[in-house]
């Protein structure tokens, strides 16, 4: 197919699945990542993960995450951040932990590839988690304020722990730790600034030019441009773009740019981002480590969910919002694929495992939206019973 065929059959499919979706009272997120799997090498093998796709879904994600920012609330972000902090601390110690062991003494890696399996899943990615939750209106709420914040801290303690990794193990020439970190503390030192001095009046300058949609191309500049340097400073792209998302947040500009910005992204950019993850399955060769695949799945999933949970209850969150904390880290994303890209570059595991890893991660990521909402729902019903026994009261 030409680009211009697959973004055409991208954009027809997703939107027929999003809408069925929510007939069948699911997000409609899991139509968008089935169209994926479906299309592409798994089943129909219409659709492959070009260049073209993966700039545009690069492009989806890190609007996707601007978005989420300028729906966000920085004060509720700040009120919470040491739930958030401890979250993503045992979010990354259970998973990882336990991979570790699964893989050392149960499938007999060596020690430096156990550790490596178990960075893959610690890592967390929230793109999809946040459209979840914007369609269940639970963003800005205590249990969408840890799991933003949590996402934030996890992948900065990821980037840590894989340079600390790497740096012992000799895998790759990766700079010091120390400048690593210092760079990391450079980036929200610079955003803040940024956030608090630069961003109202450059939105003001950019309001007043007479240029067709000029406040929104300043929005987008700031999107785009914050996302740059968070790369720049060995950070996530889309770190950059939900911090930018949130300095325009605590702006008089943000109901009138979140109105203008919503569209960019959902009509063209963000389905694109949800097609690709499902692009990425294939089934080939899969049968040869289907015990090992399975066993890696259960444990990245419950990894998540009871590290992230357990750490919630700890600052005397319910049990449903612990639960739905838990299954809102479970998601992975880009993080990991870059953990996993290490370890085969390095030849720690063999091309079939590494397959194996971008499974567990896609595979991961499509569950995760279901168990959000599930806990969600249940969530829901726990208040509704007790507004119900407070009314007869």
């Amino acid at each position: 197919m030409t680009y211009l065929a697959e973004l055409f059959v991208i954009l027809l499919l997703t939107k027929i699945a999003a809408h069925y979706s929510v007939k069948l009272k699911m997000p409609s997120v899991i139509g968008e990542l089935l169209v994926g799997i479906v299309i592409g090498p798994a089943m129909l093998n219409w659709i492959h993960p070009t260049t073209f796709i993966n700039y545009f879904s690069e492009l989806g994600v890190i609007v996707l995450m601007f978005i989420a920012g300028l729906e966000g609330d920085l004060k509720l972000l700040i009120k919470y951040w040491a739930p958030a902090l401890t979250v993503a601390t045992l979010g990354v110690i259970v998973p990882t932990g336990t991979a570790f062991l699964l893989c050392h003494n149960l499938f007999n890696f060596s020690v430096k590839a156990s550790v490596f399996m178990g960075l893959v899943l610690s890592a967390t990615s929230v793109s999809i988690t946040i459209q979840v939750l914007k369609e269940m209106h639970r963003l800005n709420t205590r249990a969408g304020a840890i799991i933003c914040g949590a996402a934030v801290a996890d992948d900065i303690i990821c980037v840590i722990l894989l340079g600390i990794a790497s740096s012992i193990y000799g895998t790759s020439q990766h700079e010091s730790i120390w400048l690593m970190v210092l760079k990391m503390f450079l980036f929200f030192v610079i955003v803040l600034l940024i956030g608090k001095f630069i961003v109202p009046k450059f939105l003001s300058i950019f309001q007043d030019l007479n240029a067709t949609e000029s406040d929104t191309a300043g929005a987008m500049i700031l999107c785009f441009g914050t996302a740059a340097l968070a790369v720049m400073m060995g950070m996530s792209d889309v770190l950059g773009a939900y911090f930018a998302g949130l300095a325009i947040s605590e702006t008089d500009f943000e109901d009138h740019l979140e109105d203008k910005i919503e569209p960019i992204g959902y009509a063209v950019f963000i389905p694109v981002f949800f097609v690709s993850i499902g692009l990425q399955i294939s089934f080939k060769g899969m049968q040869n480590d289907i015990i090992f695949i399975i066993l890696l799945i259960i444990t990245a999933i419950l990894g998540k969910q009871i590290g992230c949970g357990l750490a919630a209850k700890m600052f005397h969150l319910s049990w449903t919002e612990s639960n739905v904390v838990g299954a809102g880290m479970v998601s992975r994303g880009e993080m990991a694929l870059v953990v996993a890209n290490v370890a085969l570059s390095s030849h720690l595991i063999d091309q079939n495992h590494y397959t194996a890893m971008i499974l567990v991660t896609v595979i991961t990521t499509l569950v995760a939206p279901l168990i959000l909402k599930l806990f969600i729902l249940k969530s829901n019903k726990k208040v509704a019973a007790k507004d119900a026994v407070s009314i007869d009261s």
